[in-house]
């Protein structure tokens, strides 16, 4: 993971900005430290989502640094980013199984065999899939197939950050 810095971050989806633009984020200076856990607070449509995107490389700021140890990345593609983003509704392939899905970051990153199934193996059994992991995705329950898409963040080493957009909205909690 890498420490997080934003300099003077501003957003605006105004094509050209100008003193009178509503900013979806007004300028703002933060650091989250490597390692640390952080969630963003706020009602629908303050921001958090938005803000997201930007570190991730989704969307460009209208203004200001993004830096993931102290290098701007402003200007890096998001999969040279190495972020894994998990959104508000799974991102998933339906006709594989869970163990497909679970292990498809890592065959892309050709990630040996038995460091893949010891990875997927550990992240099933935190996310309580191991009795799903043979099943093909289309099947499963919506909170199932979040719990998919959380673990494939989740099973890579190699990651600058993990970022969840309200990841857990679609989750049965009982």
């Amino acid at each position: 993971m890498v420490q997080i810095t934003l300099n003077s971050l501003a957003h605006t989806y105004d094509k050209q900005p100008s003193e009178s633009s509503l900013y979806a984020i007004k300028e703002m200076n933060h650091v989250w430290k490597q390692g640390g856990a952080y969630a963003l607070l706020g009602p629908s449509g303050c921001g958090k989502s938005t803000l997201l995107n930007i570190i991730s490389g989704l969307m460009s700021p209208s203004q200001g640094e993004v830096l993931f140890d102290d290098m701007k990345v402003n200007e890096l593609r998001p999969q040279d980013r190495n972020i894994a983003q998990v959104f508000q509704f799974p991102v998933i392939y339906d006709t594989m199984t869970v163990y497909d899905n679970l292990a498809f970051p890592l065959r892309n990153m050709k990630v040996h065999k038995a460091k893949i199934h010891s990875k997927v193996t550990e992240i099933a059994e935190i996310l309580e899939l191991t009795d799903v992991l043979n099943k093909k995705a289309k099947h499963l329950t919506a909170d199932e197939k979040q719990k998919v898409s959380m673990g494939r963040g989740l099973v890579r080493d190699d990651v600058s950050a993990i970022l969840f957009d309200e990841p857990l909205t679609v989750i049965d909690r009982s």
